[in-house]
């Protein structure tokens, strides 16, 4: 039976280099679901695409990257709408 691989969680320095600057609440509450920083960058690639493939990754979210991409939704899609609203 093949081993799954070992996973090291991203420390919150990997996930401000993956996302950016973030509050330190939402960094904790990443660090709680222990993802690994290709993890958080799954899940932020999800949250930030804008294509038909994105689209349907998101509606199958699931394990830590749905768990991480749950709680960057609610940190950074106010944000973002902002943005486009501003274009």
């Amino acid at each position: 039976m093949p081993q799954q691989p070992v996973t090291t969680p991203a420390s919150a320095s990997e996930i401000k280099g993956v996302i950016g600057p973030l509050e330190d609440a939402v960094i904790t509450s990443i660090l709680a679901t222990g993802a690994s920083a290709a993890e958080v960058l799954e899940a932020y690639t999800w949250l930030t695409a804008d294509d038909q493939l994105g689209t349907e990754l998101e509606r199958n979210r699931s394990g830590r990257v749905g768990q991480v991409y749950a709680i960057l939704a609610d940190a950074l899609e106010p944000a973002a709408a902002d943005r486009e609203m501003r274009s």
